[in-house]
């Protein structure tokens, strides 16, 4: 999963919960264009790589796909429209309304749209999400992951 710039919460969002569906989820994260393909060094045919960018699309972003794509890789896009740079090297596009109204991204459209394919694909995985949400209620128990609502109250 990639995204760069605005676009990295997003990403970092969806391999949150993408890493409690599958077992092989790696979120791409970078401090130099470099790094990206160092990364991506052995990203194949039996992979998919998922880039979300929006204007101002990033061209690392776009650079990386290519590279996933010229080694076959299935090619997932998020982005705005047909007409995004990152809609050619895709062989999936998902598309998501991305306005700039000020110096501000706006990501809520795209962050609807990662929200809903977590809940579809969790929905296919169905058993298989549970049995993980299962084993991860107890370890969040034994290891006091989360407070109890109200602060210091006893559930």
């Amino acid at each position: 999963i990639l995204g760069l710039r605005s676009s990295a919460a997003l990403a970092d969002f969806l391999g949150f919960y993408f890493q409690m569906i599958f077992d092989n989820v790696q979120v791409v994260h970078t401090s130099s264009s470099g790094e990206i393909f160092e990364q991506l060094l052995r990203v194949g045919p039996e992979d998919v790589v998922i880039g979300l960018s929006f204007p101002r699309y990033s061209s690392r972003t776009v650079q990386a796909l290519r590279f996933a794509r010229d080694r076959g890789a299935g090619v997932v896009a998020l982005t705005d429209s047909e007409t995004s740079p990152l809609a050619e090297t895709a062989t999936e596009l998902l598309l998501a309304q991305s306005d700039m109204a000020s110096f501000v991204d706006s990501l809520v459209a795209p962050l609807s749209l990662v929200n809903a394919l977590i809940v579809a694909v969790g929905r296919r995985r169905n058993e298989d999400v549970e049995q993980t949400f299962a084993g991860l209620e107890r370890i969040w128990s034994e290891y006091e992951v989360y407070e109890p609502a109200g602060g210091n109250e006893t559930p």
